[in-house]
This record gives structure tokens, sequence and C-alpha cells, in this order.
């Protein structure tokens, strides 16, 4: 029943790869995404370190999208390039220049057969969905942290991936340890007390409440005011929120 749905359901593959030239050597990581294209919500990640170009990069990162696709039973997906060189190669209106590059657009071409459709389409920066990007990124990161120093080390916000931050200009979330730079912390809090929410932390997928005792010097007194009304709303469960209503009104 779940293979059915799969293979009957359309999906979106975004993909990228990323290259970071450090002092002795070029790192390169690469992030995929599929995701439904009924609410773009991920089905599946991966990420990945390789040696390359970014075009190189680029293509390995779309040529594991789609072998991953075709192994989840996918049949129907949208190919969503946010590069234009790509979006030539892919559609098949631009030949490879270089061997390697030659090679991975075959593998590319083989593995699209394979679909009852697969259909490149052109995307923004800013239509790209995140995911991908943020996969790539922190593979890279991770590779940065891997080669230096331990005395030597710097750390990474992983919101805004700067990673030249001392230790005492992060925040760490108590419950699952994720850390971030005081700035993203604080304008995470703001965004989500905005939205009527309990921050949790920032941490993609992280089910962990902040507590306001931690944070408090972030932010002013009609933040806190706000963030104390959110967690005291948060804690009336959902049939004494109803009887409330009902008796309001």
């Amino acid at each position: 029943m779940e293979e059915a749905t799969v293979t009957s359901t359309g999906y979106c593959l975004y993909f990228k790869g990323l290259t970071r030239m450090e002092t002795t050597r070029s790192l390169s990581g690469f992030g995929v995404a599929i995701c439904r294209h009924e609410d773009d919500k991920p089905f599946f990640q991966m990420k990945g370190s390789l040696h390359g170009s970014v075009l190189e990069a680029e293509l390995t990162a779309l040529n594991r999208g789609l072998t991953e696709a075709v192994s989840l039973g996918v049949t129907h997906i949208l190919i969503c390039c946010d590069n234009h060189h790509i979006f030539e190669l892919v559609m098949g209106r631009s030949a490879p220049a270089q061997e390697n590059i030659a090679m991975l657009m075959d593998d590319v071409q083989r593995i699209r057969q394979q679909f009852t459709y697969s259909i490149p389409v052109l995307v923004t920066r800013n239509q790209t969905n995140n995911f991908a990007y943020k996969l790539a990124m922190e593979t890279i990161v991770s590779e940065i942290r891997i080669s230096m120093p331990p005395f030597d080390q710097k750390k990474t916000c992983y919101i805004c991936f700067f990673d030249d931050f001392e230790d005492d200009q992060m925040f760490s979330v108590g419950l699952c340890g994720h850390r971030f730079c005081v700035e993203c912390v604080e304008r995470y809090i703001q965004v989500e007390l905005l939205k009527g929410c309990v921050p949790r932390g920032p941490h993609y997928g992280c089910k962990s409440n902040l507590t306001l005792g931690s944070y408090v010097h972030l932010l002013t007194p009609k933040q806190r005011e706000m963030f104390e009304q959110r967690v005291k709303h948060a804690s009336i469960p959902p049939w004494d929120s109803l009887l409330l209503v009902y008796v309001l009104f």
C-alpha cells in the first residue's frame, strides 16, 4: 500500500552542490531533498562530502537524488534546477565540454529513463527548497571542523552558517545541545513569539522547548511578557481552551 502511494504521487527533487576554498584544500559537499509536490514537505533527505568542482558537486547531487528516488519507488518527479547551465544540460540543449561532466550527465539521463516522467524546471535561488542547501552546507562545515586543530577551532552557527564564533558568543539549547549564535537565537525567538508559538529549538525537527530563564536577557520586557503568555497558554489542555471559548461566547 505504501509503495503504491509513493509511486502515484508527484515529487520535487531539490539538489545542491557547494564548494569552499580553505587554506590548503577545496572542500565540497552536496545535499538532496525529495519533497512531496502537494505540500513541499521533505520525504527524503541526504548529504555527503566529495571532491571536485562546483559543477561536479551539483551533478553528483542530482545523480544521487535521482538514484534514491528510483529506489524509493518514485515514478513522477520534477527536477528543480536553480542553475541555468545545469538546466540546459539536463534538457539536452547544452553539451558538456569536459569528459568527467559528460560521464555524470550520461548517468543522469540513464537514470531518468526509469521514471514515468522526470521534468526539469528552472527555478530561482529564492524558490529553491532550502533543505538541500542546508544539508550541503552542513557537510562542508563538518569537514572544516574535522580539519581544524582543536585549540584553534571556532564555533559554527547552523542557522547563519558563520563559522568564526567564540564559545561565549554561542547559546546551547538545554535538552538537545544544539548551539547557535546569539543574534540568530534572538531573532528566532522574536519571530516565534510574533507567530504565537512557544519557541522550540531552532534546529530543524527539534522538539525541545526553550525556557525563559536561559534567554531572558535577550528579550525586551514586552517580549518576556509574551513568552510567559505563550507558555501559560500552551499549558492549558485543549478541552479547557474550548470550554473557555464556549463560556466567553
